[in-house]
Parts: C-alpha cells; sequence; structure tokens
C-alpha cells in the first residue's frame, strides 16, 4: 500500500527561479536506455532535475555518476534512503520491474517504467492497482510519442482513412539481442521483449481492443533461440472488437538492417509509417538504385524519447494523466501472453 505522509512529501517540488515546478528524478539502470533517459532529464528538460542514478554494476554506475555529475548507488532502496526526488524512472532488465515499481509507489514516487511493464498478469494487477494510489504512472511505450506516430493517430482519429479495418507491422531487427533479453525467462521473449510495442501499436492506432490471437513461428535463424525456448520468427494474427483484424511479423534476422513499418487500412485509405530504408539518401548505379540501411532504434527513435520523458514530467506538473497508463502495459502484455499461448497450441486464444 502507497504511504500517504510519502505521497504527500513526493508532490512538494522545489521551483526554479522563474517559479516553475522542479521535478526531481532518479533513474535506475545505467544501460543504453537509461543513460538516454538520464540525459533527457539532467540537460533537455526545464522542470527536470536529475537528482540520482542507480545500478548494481558499481564500474557503470560510478561512471554514469561522474559523467552526469550526480550520487550514484547500487540499488534503489539506498538511493531512497539518501536522496531527495519525486520520480523514478526504471531501465532495468524486465523481471526486475515489478520489485522496483512496487518499492517507488510505496514510497510515493511517481514512475515512469520502460517496457514491458511486467512479465505476468499476476505481477500486472498488482502493478496497476498503483494508478489509484496518487502517483503518476506511465509505461514507456515511446512509439506513442514518434511524431510520424502521432501524425497516423491524429489523421485516423480525424476520419480521413474512414473506418480503420487492418492494421499491418513489421518489425525485424538485424540481429538476435544478447545477455537477458536473449533468455525469455527473464524478457518475455519475441513475443513480450520485441513485439508489445506494436500489440501497443495496434490498440492505439486501430482505436479498438483486441478479442482474439492466433500466432505461429519457429526458431529459424538461431540455434541458441532454439535452445532457449524462444523464437526469432513470428506472425501473429489479431482479431479486434466489433470489425477489423491485424497482422504483424516479428523476425529477429534482417540481412539490411533495421526495418519498422506500419500500415492502417480504412474503408475510405491507407495510411503508411516507416521504410525498409531511409529515403533520405540513396546511390544510383548501373545495376540499380541502393538506398541506405535503415536507422537502428535508437537513433529513430531518440527524439521521441526526449519527448516521452517531456510528457511524463508534464503530467506530474500539471497534475494530469500519462498517455501511457498501466492499464496499457497490462493491454499489451495480455495480447503477449495470448500469442505465446497461440503458439504452443496451435490454436486461436480468446481474450
Amino acid at each position: 500500500m502507497i504511504q500517504d505522509e510519502n505521497r504527500k512529501k513526493s508532490l512538494n517540488w522545489e521551483k526554479d527561479t522563474e517559479g516553475s515546478k522542479m521535478v526531481k528524478v532518479c533513474v535506475v539502470g545505467m544501460g543504453r536506455a537509461g543513460k538516454l533517459h538520464a540525459q533527457n532529464f539532467a540537460e533537455k528538460i526545464k522542470n527536470a532535475e536529475l537528482k540520482a542514478v542507480v545500478d548494481p554494476v558499481e564500474e557503470i554506475v560510478k561512471e554514469a555518476g561522474g559523467e552526469l555529475g550526480v550520487p550514484y548507488y547500487k540499488n534503489l532502496e539506498n538511493a531512497l534512503a539518501k536522496e531527495d526526488f519525486d520520480a523514478v524512472i526504471i531501465c532495468t532488465p524486465s523481471f526486475t520491474h515489478a520489485s522496483l515499481i512496487i518499492e517507488s509507489a510505496e514510497h510515493g514516487k511517481h514512475i515512469l517504467c520502460e517496457k514491458p511493464l511486467v512479465l505476468n498478469l499476476e505481477e500486472a494487477e498488482r502493478i496497476t492497482k498503483i494508478e489509484n494510489g496518487g502517483v503518476k504512472f506511465q509505461v514507456g511505450y515511446v512509439r506513442r510519442f514518434d511524431r510520424y506516430y502521432l501524425e497516423a493517430k491524429k489523421r485516423i482519429d480525424a476520419g480521413e482513412i474512414g473506418t480503420p479495418l487492418i492494421f499491418k507491422n513489421t518489425a525485424r531487427d538485424p540481429f538476435l539481442p544478447s545477455g537477458w533479453i536473449a533468455d525469455p525467462s527473464l524478457s518475455g521473449g519475441i513475443f513480450l521483449d520485441m513485439l508489445s510495442h506494436d500489440f501497443d501499436m495496434a490498440r492505439w492506432l486501430m482505436g479498438k481492443e483486441v478479442r482474439e490471437v492466433e500466432a505461429r513461428g519457429g526458431a529459424w535463424f538461431y540455434e541458441e533461440t532454439k535452445e532457449k525456448g524462444d523464437q526469432d520468427l513470428v506472425g501473429v494474427l489479431l482479431v479486434f472488437e466489433k470489425e477489423g483484424i491485424g497482422l504483424v511479423e516479428g523476425c529477429r534476422k534482417c540481412a539490411y538492417g533495421y526495418d519498422l513499418r506500419t500500415e492502417v487500412v480504412g474503408s475510405e485509405g491507407t495510411l503508411m509509417v516507416g521504410s525498409p530504408y531511409d529515403p533520405n539518401f540513396s546511390i544510383g548505379k548501373r545495376d540499380g538504385i541502393t538506398p541506405r540501411k535503415a536507422q537502428w532504434f535508437w537513433e529513430r527513435f531518440e527524439e521521441a524519447f526526449l519527448e516521452e520523458d517531456k510528457h511524463f514530467i508534464e503530467c506530474i506538473v500539471e497534475n494530469k494523466e500519462p498517455l501511457v497508463s498501466g492499464m496499457d502495459g497490462r493491454k499489451a502484455l495480455e495480447i503477449a501472453l495470448a500469442a505465446r499461448t497461440s503458439l504452443k497450441a496451435r490454436k486461436p486464444v480468446y481474450l
């Protein structure tokens, strides 16, 4: 249960010289995502102040703290005891999310947690109750803050393509991830670690809930994937409430680089986001035109990460609800788990 006294303390912002509310932030996890978030809060967001960083690996967290000019800790418990901050940004491995979310909430801290929310529905049930406890809680589905996906959502909602009826998404990574992400017991595997972004986009862009999931696929690229019990190529059929279907491809190997494409087919038109190549540069020779390969995920969505962080701070300062809620995280989790079940049972799963 969230402690009322701690929650009240978290709402006492300091003010800068212009009278703006300052939100003090602690970032947990100093991998690539954590460092990017930390730099945003330290340097690029007016109403935010980075107060501390946390990572269990001393060498990594010491280096990050030195670069950012803030205190560093090996665990969140010590940071909570010694530093005064309002919000916690969780950028740690997926299997650690639940305990860190609960610990942060019990201390009355606002929370931005990287996707996926958690790894099972039991944890999700506990987590989503936090939103009724007085803290702001946002899940890091960064594509919702990308300018192109935002434009797509705006045009769909304005009725430019009529009634959305088909969601098509291609997600191809250039290589198999390493470390804990490659272990489905720790990351949730391809359905949760990789495709939960796409399941969130399906719900958001279509404006409808998913009612049926059917998945097929296998470990056909990498022996390591097979040994760890995951898949490296999958296809997922989504059936939406009332009307509409979704087709999602997830692939862990792409020879030409990172490839993310989304289409929404409506009754009056089709909207497309993304391309298998960078359209800003190509070279033509006798054998044809060769485009530059696509940017990797971090470069493609760097601006969106900043907008995501700005939105989180705005929600705290202006007391408004985050665009991506804990329930949104739970819904993506439900679809991912249903896809995993469907793959094993080789039959549809109904939500």
